[in-house]
């Protein structure tokens, strides 16, 4: 299957002559992927199934973790360690290359975190990760009540430290990336259809949020910052 192109951009990461290939199938629904250079294999979630699983060329898809906690995204930090958001366990834990796990978030202000959704650390250490409720719900997660009042962006300072909340007007915030250089943030709002980008200043706030890309009606975006 080739790709059917919308903007040449595109071109920048992949080959013009790129073939888009099956590599497994027959999963519920696959979340969190992530590519492991030094090991040449790719680790994603099936969170319905409560399994992770990992692709090799070599080996083909086999089993990583069952249960898995429903575990969504996943990503690594410069020291090889790998940051998993835990559904069932609202954590957000830290899995070691030997394999040793730490729970890095659980809790802000007392209050169980709804759900650890993505995750993304950025070249100082410091990691930003989104916390919508849908680890709470039925399939995705464990159906319970919500803690927290609203659905938020947190950041943890580099070398860790308290939990620091950035960013709490989202409805459910999702996905999250940094721009090449690390100095913009864009995060996907799901049930608004759209995403917005926020400078990221010198201490590692975020400000000066406002729409990138959307695909929601005028209506459901009036009064977003």
């Amino acid at each position: 299957m080739s790709v059917e192109v919308n903007s040449p951009a595109i071109f920048e990461l992949i080959a013009q002559d790129i073939v888009i290939e099956q590599l497994a199938t027959g999963f519920q629904f696959t979340e969190g992927p992530i590519w492991n250079k030094d090991g040449q294999h790719l680790d994603f979630s099936d969170m319905p199934s409560d399994i992770r699983r990992r692709w090799s060329a070599d080996g083909g898809v086999t089993e990583i973790r069952n249960p898995s906690n429903k575990c969504n995204g996943m990503t690594f930090d410069a020291a090889g360690n790998l940051y998993v958001c835990e559904h069932v366990t609202s954590t957000l834990v830290r899995e070691a290359p030997d394999g040793t796990s730490t729970v890095v978030a659980s809790h802000y202000n007392g209050k169980e975190l709804n759900s650890p959704n993505d995750v993304v650390v950025k070249s100082d250490g410091a990691v930003y990760f989104s916390d919508p409720t849908y680890g709470r719900m039925p399939v995705f997660g464990e159906e319970r009540e919500q803690d927290l009042d609203f659905q938020g962006v947190y950041r943890i300072p580099p070398g860790g430290g308290d939990l620091e909340l950035m960013v709490d007007d989202f409805e459910q915030p999702n996905g999250l990336c940094f721009s090449r250089d690390e100095k913009l943030l864009y995060i996907n709002d799901t049930p608004r259809a759209h995403i917005r980008v926020f400078d990221v200043n010198d201490d590692g706030s975020l400000s000066n949020g406002r729409m990138c890309l959307t695909s929601a009606p005028m209506e459901q975006i009036s009064g977003i910052a």
